[in-house]
């Protein structure tokens, strides 16, 4: 096959995002991009490449709003994925430094206008990112590799698989009528938030989709611990003490459970026009923020969900299962539901941040 000539606007667009990615790579760690084999594979695809894709509608530093549109800039990427406001910066000059550095060469490539340049600029300096007091970072707690996948524990029917692209995916395996539930098994979380991706990649038609979702603020897994949560079952000291996130894009009506993507399963729930599905084998950005007893939801950039976990509200339709009073922990456990033998619900690029004072 003849392939099409490059024309030099596509050159230039080519060469753009290498320079930027480029410029990413040097101010992320202050050397030079790192030559093959002089990085383990993972910390190699975040300095070079757009491993994290960020869609949100604006650029956004943290929780600090530029106003300015975010777009594609080349190889790939947008202009949130260059700048990287996660990670743990040494002080608030380098990361002033390096979301200047990136403006400017975005600006000089017509990317952005010279007014959001300097937007880019004021909002990186205002967002404290790097002072002492300024926000925390976030810490992968999953980046696809096997001693990340090692820091999770399993219990339950069906299972989970770490996948080559540094994915893991629920299985149909072992096969039992029961849930199954990875859980980060290092730490229990306060206030935080959560940030991952999750792939709906069940087979079939358009019309058939995955049931999942992401359990936090559940105690354990011994239900011998937690007489409270009423089970005998690991798995559902999550479903009884915690709360889920659901992940849900079925058709409204029907066999489908009406309880739709972000949902605070059983106590806020939503309906698909406001959970905002996508199409199968698409990637969501999902964030899950809780401050005290104030859960948030944003999936794609878009705030979908809110709820206060006051005490005192019975589990609609479950009079036996535990209501709001019986999950209010401060702190808990976070955790992947593999929901059913035939959803394949594929996850990655998971992280925390600490939003305690």
């Amino acid at each position: 096959m003849r392939l099409p000539r490059r024309t030099p606007a596509a050159r230039g667009r080519r060469a753009l995002a290498g320079a930027l990615l480029a410029v990413a790579a040097v101010a992320c760690d202050g050397s030079a991009p790192p030559s093959r084999g002089s990085a383990s594979p993972a910390t190699a695809a975040r300095a070079v490449s757009c491993a994290v894709p960020d869609t949100r509608p604006t650029v956004r530093f943290l929780d600090a709003d530029t106003g300015v549109a975010n777009r594609a800039a080349g190889g790939g990427c947008t202009v949130n994925d260059l700048v990287d406001d996660e990670r743990a910066w040494p002080d608030h000059g380098a990361f002033t430094a390096h979301v200047g550095e990136v403006a400017r060469r975005l600006s000089r490539s017509g990317v952005i206008s010279e007014p959001e340049r300097a937007a880019l600029t004021r909002t990186a300096d205002r967002s404290g990112i790097g002072r002492p007091d300024g926000p925390k970072p976030y810490r992968w707690i999953f980046d696809g590799t096997r001693a990340s996948f090692g820091d999770w524990g399993y219990v339950g029917d069906r299972g989970f698989a770490l996948r080559d692209d540094r994915t893991v995916v629920t299985v149909a395996t072992p096969a039992g009528d029961g849930l199954g539930l990875l859980w980060y098994r290092p730490e229990r979380f306060g206030d935080f938030s959560l940030r991952l991706r999750f792939r709906d990649e069940r087979a079939g038609g358009a019309d058939a989709r995955s049931n999942g979702g992401v359990f936090v603020r559940f105690p354990g897994v011994d239900p011998a611990a937690h007489p409270e949560c009423g089970t005998g079952d690991p798995a559902w000291v999550a479903v009884n003490c915690g709360h889920e996130i659901q992940i849900n894009d079925t058709p409204e009506g029907g066999a489908g459970d009406p309880s739709k993507t972000g949902s605070v399963y059983g106590f806020a729930d939503l309906g698909l026009a406001r959970a905002r599905p996508t199409a199968k084998g698409v990637w969501n950005d999902l964030e899950i923020r809780v401050v005290g007893q104030h859960y948030t939801v944003i999936r794609d950039g878009e705030v979908v969900n809110e709820f206060d976990n006051v005490p005192g509200l019975p589990f609609p339709g479950r009079p036996a299962d535990p209501g709001t009073s019986g999950r209010q922990f401060a702190r808990g456990h976070i955790g992947l539901q593999n929901h059913d033998g035939g959803s394949v619900i594929a996850f990655r690029d998971i992280r925390v941040r600490d939003l305690g004072r």
